[in-house]
């Protein structure tokens, strides 16, 4: 949105400066992208005369000119233009003035043998246009000596706003105006268009059949006009803010577009029929528009016929057939309601930005439409003279719609220091409302509030606050401190305490897809449990994924691809089957088990490796290792002699081990990669620590057992007995040795472990160790039918 600072004066009554302005503008939440000078480009440049005009002695194409520039001396200066002439008046550049279009000063010269004391200006040198075939040539009033920007009108600066979509009523000066009226900034002047009684009927008729997309339209028919050029600040403005002059009467709609913010349109009425009916396309019309463009209509838009054929679409453009021309002496002048829905698909379909569309479809002040017809009507008559009819108003074929009635909002003194942040006096409240155009009816404890007509995006009581809060600035808004609040124990998620202890271990979270295709969701879960999109966005990601693991692996083979080994990744996401979605803690490793050291061997990875990821997900959440157990063998994407099942009961908590070689040829992977899998949704939730368990002073114990067992039972049925003799005094079991060679009995192993005991109320006597012993040696024979080796 451009305007020039004259021009906002126009509608605010003040003395404040550009900068002040634009200071305000910004407080009040409209931001200012730019403000351009011309008057800045134009500094030291003049009006003058050229008094004689002769030949150059030495150059057949040169003239050698005297120069009035109002200082009292005559200038010689040589100039190469065609069309300098003695008694022409033009734009002068003295000694030491800054060319705009090369930003040099400019120096005494010397042309052929001849001084030169000054520049005789084109339009392209001071960059106001393009035409450097010859000097500029200017008005015969004009006085030499006179500022050059100011006789040109172009001491007006220019700003330029950044609208948001809710403010449609600043897509007009007069909107600005009243925002900053507001804050303070001056005073809000009164419209004085008059209104007009027409002296004939109109000899054109409007009716709407789509009263949907226009509950209303009116017009004026306007008659023995002359439509030549508009006023010459009205084409200053015009061409300041970048519209393209092309005669008084379209001048006219561009104008009080800005002006107003309310969009209209002129017909020539003696190319339009006596008959202008509003409805909707039924699809495939042809339409051609005032941009030279042809368009072809769809079903639903809404267009403006006359004697069959398009000549008008509704809010968007207007028709190349009906436009006004220079010799239009009849026009049709149209001010009409239009829905904004249907103006924005429209206008989107179509790819026609107007200034008419960005305005209709963010919602143009019902009211507008009449005092935007009067000023129509008051400024045609102005320029263009002629005689007005009766005002015309369009008849609806279905009934009449009955406009929309803005109800109060209601604010109460709670509810703004609530949101205010503090406390705000209704009175000053219903102040700051009533100077933005509200209705306000205050009460003892509250006020009601009818937002105006121009401001279709005011609809709660939050609303009411930030326009109240804007206008007082919200840097004047007071800091309080919050009240202090008593702090709670923090809980983390379930899914924040895996992450922080699977990145703990060296591993790196990934986010992947959750989708993947149906070959790899066959390799990890099968065909039975899918679920599949209908609408896919590719055939490599169509099914829900049944495991997050072929992602990782693929992650993996990319790292490997471009030589990044050693990949050690983990997600923690949902899985999903026809049962439902599960969150899931999955993660693998590659290569080998460590970067090369030269302190460390390295070795490949292994079923432990993963077994230790998965136990260490279930010990972030409180779940010890003896209180599950584990199994040979997993699901068929694992190694069957490699992987393992972890249970509690009945449960199945998740899988680790070394992935299949069937299902790592199938995805081209030729590494050793290990994975794990564990079900958060089984695991217990974080809980929090009310007191840190205090570390016992009195002396440990530590005892080594060796047990004789069949060579094919879980060491982990010997650890867990020995665990459950005293859960609070053995800490710890840790096997230490593993032997079946021949000193053992045929189809015996012997497992030795260490047990730690930790006291906590006194020393252990010996004769309490060996009864613990006994207890040990009791329980892994009864559990595990093993005997103590000798």
């Amino acid at each position: 949105m451009k305007f020039t600072l004259s021009w906002l004066k126009d509608h605010l009554d003040t003395t404040a400066t550009s900068s002040e302005i634009c200071d305000a503008l910004v407080r009040l939440g409209l931001e200012v992208e730019s403000v351009d000078n011309p008057a800045e480009k134009l500094k030291g440049f003049v009006v003058a005369y050229v008094k004689e005009r002769d030949k150059h002695p030495n150059a057949d194409r040169l003239s050698l000119c005297q120069i009035d520039d109002g200082s009292g001396q005559l200038l010689q200066v040589v100039c190469g233009a065609p069309n300098v002439r003695q008694g022409l008046k033009i734009a002068f550049a003295r000694e030491g003035t800054v060319i705009p279009i090369t930003g040099q000063a400019l120096k005494k010269g010397v042309i052929r043998d001849v001084e030169s004391n000054g520049m005789i200006c084109s339009s392209r040198e001071l960059m106001l246009g393009d035409d450097h075939d010859g000097i500029m040539e200017l008005d015969d009033a004009l006085i030499p000596g006179q500022d050059l920007a100011e006789a040109l009108g172009l001491n007006d600066c220019v700003i330029e706003l950044s609208i948001t979509p809710n403010r449609s009523d600043c897509f007009g000066v007069r909107g600005i105006a009243r925002d900053l009226a507001a804050a303070g900034l001056g005073t809000l002047k009164p419209l004085t268009y008059p209104k007009l009684v027409g002296t004939f009927d109109s000899p054109v008729s409007v009716v709407i059949d789509d009263s949907a997309s226009c509950p209303d339209f009116q017009g004026y028919y306007v008659r023995g006009i002359k439509n030549g050029q508009a006023p010459v600040w009205v084409r200053r403005r015009l061409d300041a803010v970048g519209q393209r002059c092309i005669n008084a009467a379209v001048d006219m709609t561009n104008y009080l577009t800005i002006d107003l913010g309310r969009p209209l349109h002129v017909f020539d009425a003696s190319k339009i029929g006596t008959t202008l009916t509003v409805q909707k396309a039924e699809g495939g019309e042809s339409f051609s528009a005032l941009n030279d463009k042809e368009y072809t209509l769809s079903a639903g838009m809404t267009k403006i016929t006359s004697k069959g054929a398009v000549v008008s679409l509704g809010a968007i453009i207007g028709g190349a057939s009906s436009g006004a021309s220079e010799a239009t002496t009849d026009l049709l002048i149209e001010s009409a309601l239009w829905d904004p829905i249907r103006v924005a698909t429209t206008g989107r379909e179509l790819q026609i930005l107007s200034d008419a569309r960005t305005r209709f479809e963010r919602g143009v002040d019902p009211d507008s439409q009449t005092f935007g017809l009067d000023a129509a009507v008051a400024l045609i008559l102005d320029w263009c003279g002629g005689e007005t009819s009766h005002r015309v108003v369009a008849s609806h074929k279905n009934g009449t719609p009955q406009p929309p009635q803005k109800s109060a909002i209601t604010l109460t003194q709670e509810r703004l220091a609530s949101l205010a942040g503090y406390a705000i006096p209704l009175e000053q409240a219903a102040t700051i409302l009533t100077s933005l155009g509200f209705n306000v009816m205050v009460h003892a404890q509250s006020l009601d509030a009818v937002p105006p007509s121009w401001r279709p995006d005011i609809e709660g009581s939050a609303d009411l606050i930030e326009e109240i809060l804007r206008i007082i600035g919200y840097d004047n808004i007071p800091a309080i401190p919050l009240p202090q609040v008593a702090s709670k124990p923090t809980v983390l998620s379930k899914r924040h305490v895996v992450q922080r202890s699977l990145a703990a271990r060296g591993l790196n979270e990934c986010q992947t897809w959750a989708f993947i295709s149906d070959e790899k969701a066959a390799l990890f879960g099968g065909q039975a449990s899918h679920l599949s999109l209908e609408n896919p966005i590719s055939v490599e990601l169509k099914v829900m994924r049944p495991s997050i693991l072929p992602n990782l692996v693929e992650a993996a083979l990319r790292n490997h691809n471009r030589d990044l080994k050693n990949s050690r990744l983990f997600e923690v996401a949902n899985q999903f089957s026809d049962k439902g979605q599960f969150l899931m803690a999955a993660g693998l490793r590659t290569h080998k088990n460590h970067d090369r050291h030269w302190q460390e061997t390295q070795r490949d990875v292994d079923v432990f490796d993963a077994k230790a990821d998965a136990f260490a997900v279930m010990a972030s959440l409180g779940l010890s290792e003896s209180s599950v157990q584990v199994e040979q063998s997993a699901v068929s994407y694992y190694h069957p002699g490699r992987s393992g099942t972890i249970r509690q009961g009945n449960r199945i908590l998740g899988y680790f081990g070394e992935l299949h070689p069937r299902t790592l040829r199938s995805m081209d992977v030729d590494f050793p990669v290990v994975a794990f899998e564990v079900f958060l949704d089984l695991l217990p939730e974080v809980k929090v620590k009310k007191n840190i368990a205090s570390l016992s002073n009195l002396q440990p114990v530590t005892k080594d057992f060796a047990f004789v067992v069949d060579r094919d039972l879980p060491v982990e049925k010997i650890t867990n007995a020995i665990s459950k003799v005293d859960r609070k005094l053995i800490t710890d079991v840790v096997v230490f040795d593993v032997y079946a060679g021949d000193k053992i009995e045929a189809g015996k192993k012997s497992v030795a472990v260490e047990v730690r005991l930790e006291p906590v109320n006194a020393t252990l006597t010996d004769e309490e160790i060996h009864v613990v012993m006994g207890k040990i040696i009791d329980q892994v024979q009864k559990a595990t039918g093993g005997e103590l080796r000798s």
